[in-house]
């Protein structure tokens, strides 16, 4: 029985060097310009090895996406008492902790737009969710009932800064996006056209 179980607590720590070395490949060669081969190698492993943990490379970046989402869900329940512009800051400061995984992520959501793509729905449904979530954040900020148009424009409006300065700071290693990000949610708290 000792033996299984140190048997399985290799296969889960081989597992996860699997998803580690994969999501540095990814980084570099986004999720099309990889090959299961090379992933293999970094892995000390042979491809048949490798397929033993992951039938196929759409498997491997599913477990990658559903490790991510694990985080993020933990993240959230970790931070329920906080406001929603804390909630968004400090998962800014998560992204900027987990370059590579920030880094694979911006390059999946670009492949991704290819309806053909195995993480298209993914990054679909992402992008929705997100702009659901701070639509919701926006209206309880003002004190709303039902949501505006106003309230779903600054929520596309707090996605696209964030993609687009995260996207600034993964290019240039001496722009600091945390000043400008803070800035913007300020702005977008701050500013009502209605009122």
């Amino acid at each position: 029985m000792q033996k299984t179980r140190g048997a399985y607590a290799k296969g889960v720590a081989k597992r996860e060097e699997i998803l580690e070395k994969a999501l540095t490949a990814f980084s570099r060669g986004g999720y099309m310009g990889t090959s299961m081969r090379e992933i293999a190698a970094a892995c000390d492993l042979t491809q048949a090895g490798l397929l033993h943990h992951f039938p196929n490379k759409e498997a491997l970046l599913i477990a990658i996406i559903e490790q991510r989402e694990a985080k993020q869900e933990a993240n959230s329940l970790a931070v329920a008492d906080l406001t929603w512009q804390e909630r968004t800051l400090r998962q800014l400061y998560i992204n900027i902790e987990n370059r590579t995984e920030t880094l694979v992520f911006s390059i999946l959501a670009a492949e991704a737009e290819d309806p053909g793509h195995p993480a298209h729905d993914y990054m679909l449904n992402r992008y929705r969710s997100a702009r659901q979530n701070w639509e919701r954040d926006v209206l309880q900020m003002r004190g709303g009932k039902t949501l505006s148009s106003e309230d779903q424009i600054k929520a596309a409006l707090i996605t696209a800064i964030w993609d687009g300065l995260q996207l600034q700071w993964l290019l240039d290693d001496d722009f600091d996006m945390r000043a400008p990000f803070e800035y913007a949610l300020e702005m977008i708290s701050r500013y009502n056209r209605f009122e």
